[in-house]
């Protein structure tokens, strides 16, 4: 088969699911992480449009437009994600304020 994509995306998204992140930083790489790959998504998926029409026809065609779009906004909405994210972790404290008794402040 000619063009088949370079690496299996199963790989890419089981290396993102396989760790829970712990920390704001390993939220933050994995949200960049997948938001590349969900950008790369859109691009192939609409890449597939006008062959999908010449080849199948254009109802099949609005298909692939239409999952086209899902895919966009799924990389938008991880976008919004990833800001909120790293606006978060510009705004935790370094330490956890600790009273007199030196427990944690809440």
């Amino acid at each position: 088969m000619g063009d088949v994509m370079e690496s299996d995306p199963h790989v890419g998204l089981a290396r993102i699911a396989d760790v829970t992140p712990r920390t704001s930083a390993e939220l933050v790489s994995a949200l960049t992480r997948l938001a590349r790959m969900a950008d790369e998504w859109s691009d192939v998926v609409r890449g597939l449009q006008e062959p999908t029409r010449r080849l199948v026809g254009s109802a099949a065609a609005a298909s692939v437009s239409m999952a086209a779009r899902r895919a966009e906004e799924a990389f938008l909405e991880l976008e919004m994600t990833l800001g909120d994210a790293q606006a978060a972790r510009r705004s935790l404290p370094l330490a956890t304020p600790k009273g007199e008794d030196r427990r944690p402040v809440v």
